[in-house]
């Protein structure tokens, strides 16, 4: 009869489906809903687009360095700057980032990559508009010199943001308004809206948390166990 699997027996694959889903599905899948978006897009020829494949991986790999420079940025500064006030006990304007949080924000980054990056794949992969090798090249292109330049400039900016929108451009260079789905845009952009202030207001409530809780002082009885009395 054969022997048992070892990963079946002991469910890897299920716990790999678990844990990374995107390894298990094709997240740029075309969709029967998105037909007429992709009928309205331009199709190129076979042979350009197999050529093209070879120069999107090296704008995938300029554009993952451009990721790094700002938007992986933008989350170990803070956390830098606090772990830099606690180890010190200085606030300094300028201080060195240990070598540890690079790696850390780095390994944070690939862990939402894997478990939760296929959501994010699969809307800009085929259902904002078609995407293809020649088209791929030119969106992660211009969304990389855009995050490189704003980097450059210190200004914080998201690569989702930018790509999204150098995807709608691609799409609307069709010549065809319906090669873009508008709605999936809307809803995108409906997210840029509302993300700062939802962050915010969590961001505030957690901190007000922090700031209300029972404090550690000499006054309050903290340390002897015994509660002052009110007159």
């Amino acid at each position: 009869y054969g022997m048992p699997v070892m990963g079946s027996a002991f469910g890897v694959e299920d716990f790999g489906r678990a844990i990374a889903p995107g390894f298990y599905r094709d997240v740029g899948a075309k969709r029967e809903e998105d037909a007429h978006l992709h009928t309205s897009a331009f199709q190129a020829d076979s042979m350009v687009e197999e050529m093209f494949k070879f120069l999107q991986l090296s704008s995938c790999c300029f554009f993952s360095l451009s990721h790094g420079a700002n938007d992986v940025a933008n989350a170990v500064g803070p956390f830098a700057s606090v772990w830099g006030i606690y180890s010190t006990g200085k606030v300094e304007k300028k201080a060195p980032v240990p070598i540890w949080i690079l790696i850390y924000g780095g390994v944070a980054l690939d862990i939402g990559l894997i478990t939760m990056g296929h959501h994010i794949m699969a809307a800009l992969g085929n259902r904002l508009t078609l995407t293809s090798p020649s088209r791929g090249f030119c969106i992660e292109l211009g969304a990389m010199f855009t995050v490189m330049v704003a980097s450059k400039v210190g200004i914080p900016v998201s690569t989702t943001h930018c790509i999204s929108g150098a995807t709608v451009a691609v799409g609307m260079c069709n010549g065809n308004m319906d090669a873009v789905n508008w709605r999936l845009f809307a809803v995108i952009f409906g997210g840029w809206i509302i993300t700062c202030p939802a962050a915010a207001f969590v961001t505030g409530m957690l901190f007000w948390g922090v700031v209300a809780s029972p404090k550690p002082l000499p006054s309050n009885g903290f340390f002897t166990g015994s509660v002052p009395t009110v007159n």
